[in-house]
């Protein structure tokens, strides 16, 4: 009777696990001219190329979990502007001051192909989060992107309203 009820719970793991990964799209992203970006600024805590490879790692994390829950196929991303929310001001220690006037913005487009390269869904967007309504102080380490990524959030449940994010 064991062996009965591990072999069924070892096929549900494997059709979950099979299911799960055949509804994965890959992220690629191209980060199209950055040094003229809104929004790229070193501070004290990164040179240019280290706060930018920071920032670019933290969105690419993010936006490929977001691909994951697409069709299996492809995710291509143009980013042509960001400009994060916020602005960094300089004390003893670098801080980033979010106020409703620094909102976040990102330009790109994108194009979701399936997994034999025909195109499901294609555009170009210009996001801003105008619903920013708090005013606080954050270090680089803490919450650093939340805005950013709710207005990206909010895109992929209006752009993609069949998957679950």
């Amino acid at each position: 009777m064991f062996k009965s009820i591990l072999s069924k719970i070892i096929v549900l793991l494997v059709t979950v696990g099979i299911g799960s990964q055949a509804a994965a799209a890959e992220l690629k992203v191209t980060w199209q001219e950055p040094d003229e970006y809104t929004d790229i600024r070193e501070g004290f805590a990164y040179t240019r190329s280290g706060f930018r490879e920071h920032v670019f790692t933290s969105f690419e994390k993010f936006l490929t979990h977001r691909a994951e829950k697409l069709p299996e196929g492809t995710l291509k991303m143009t980013v042509t502007n960001l400009d994060l929310a916020g602005e960094t001001r300089f004390n003893l220690d670098e801080i980033r001051i979010i106020k409703r006037q620094y909102i976040p913005r990102i330009k790109f487009s994108y194009q979701l192909l399936d997994k034999s390269g025909k195109e499901l869904a294609s555009g170009e967007e210009s996001l801003k989060n105008m619903g920013m309504s708090t005013t606080y102080l954050t270090k680089p380490s803490e919450e650093q992107f939340k805005y950013e990524f709710d207005m990206l959030n909010t895109w992929f449940r209006k752009t993609f309203p069949d998957a679950e994010f």
